[in-house]
């Protein structure tokens, strides 16, 4: 049933996009215990405790409280360039595969509406049969053209079901993928940003340390307190440092398991969806050859006289 200026076909595609979200989530091993997740799954209030808990990471994000945050990563900053092998010839690999995917779901839509001219063909070409056998005065004339026009009818429904459901599947896996590359960009960017503020630290720690050099090397030049403070200042830096590097070296850590695992699922995914696509298709050719070989043998029983 439509819903408002959403056609039926519409409120399908977006069912079945979400249950499969869905179902993808729930699978993973972090993010199916993620706090909203929970909430859309079990909450009544969903809308209102799901803003509440994203404007509280939002404002962490932005006082710096959040694990690894900080203003300049949430906001943007210098485009970072990759200067780990792996992850740049991961970056290459995904983006060509984003190619690839983009040019299967252009031949996906194609197919779709080619089987749907196929079906409107079909339903057109057996309303002219009937038509016909509207008109023929010959007895079994009439019942044969009556016959097929009956069989294009079924025909029009077959390839119509072929054209909807079943390559909506595959359009459905393939857009998924193509929108799971953007996330994937996503979250080397987010490695990038902890390189730049792991970066950032370091630098201010230097340039501390070498205020404290020139103070040594120069005695007299700042007070004991001064020193102190200085003192004080560094070794802060320094545990801003480690932390912001070792936050980076989890990222990465992170983030290689989380590539390997969107590969394995990507071929899982794509090879079940294949398997799916050509039995469905099979399915359907066996329909087909049945209808035919049916009418074929009530033509041989029963031939016009």
């Amino acid at each position: 049933q439509s819903m408002g200026r959403f056609g039926d076909e519409f409120v399908e595609a977006r069912r079945a996009g979400l249950e499969s979200c869905l179902a993808r989530i729930g699978r993973h091993v972090v993010l199916w215990n993620d706090d909203v997740f929970r909430l859309f799954l079990e909450a009544d209030d969903f809308a209102t405790k799901a803003r509440l808990i994203t404007e509280a990471r939002v404002a962490a994000e932005i006082n710096g409280t959040a694990p690894g945050s900080s203003s300049a990563g949430l906001f943007g900053g210098a485009r970072y360039k990759e200067k780990d092998e792996w992850f740049a010839r991961r970056m290459q690999e995904l983006d060509a595969i984003e190619e690839e995917l983009r040019a299967l779901l252009r031949a996906l839509d194609y197919s779709q509406r080619q089987r749907r001219e196929l079906a409107i063909s079909h339903g057109e070409l057996g309303e002219a049969y009937l038509k016909m056998a509207g008109q023929e005065l010959n007895a079994g004339l009439s019942g044969s053209l009556t016959a097929m026009g009956s069989l294009q009818q079924k025909l029009k429904v077959l390839q119509g079901r072929q054209g909807s459901s079943d390559v909506a599947s595959f359009q459905l896996t393939t857009d998924e993928y193509i929108r799971m590359i953007g996330g994937v960009r996503l979250a080397f960017a987010a490695r990038g940003r902890a390189h730049t503020q792991w970066q950032g630290s370091l630098g201010e720690l230097l340039r501390r340390r070498k205020i404290l050099e020139g103070y040594t090397q120069h005695p007299g030049r700042a007070s004991a307190e001064r020193l102190a403070q200085l003192k004080g200042e560094i070794a802060r830096a320094e545990i801003r440092t480690e932390t912001s590097r070792n936050a980076f070296d989890d990222v990465s850590l992170l983030l290689k398991h989380e590539v390997v695992r969107f590969d394995a699922a990507r071929v899982r995914d794509f090879q079940a969806t294949i398997e799916t696509y050509l039995a469905s298709l099979i399915d359907t050719q066996e329909e087909i050859v049945v209808l035919w070989e049916a009418y074929l043998a009530s033509l041989r029983t029963d031939p016009v006289q």
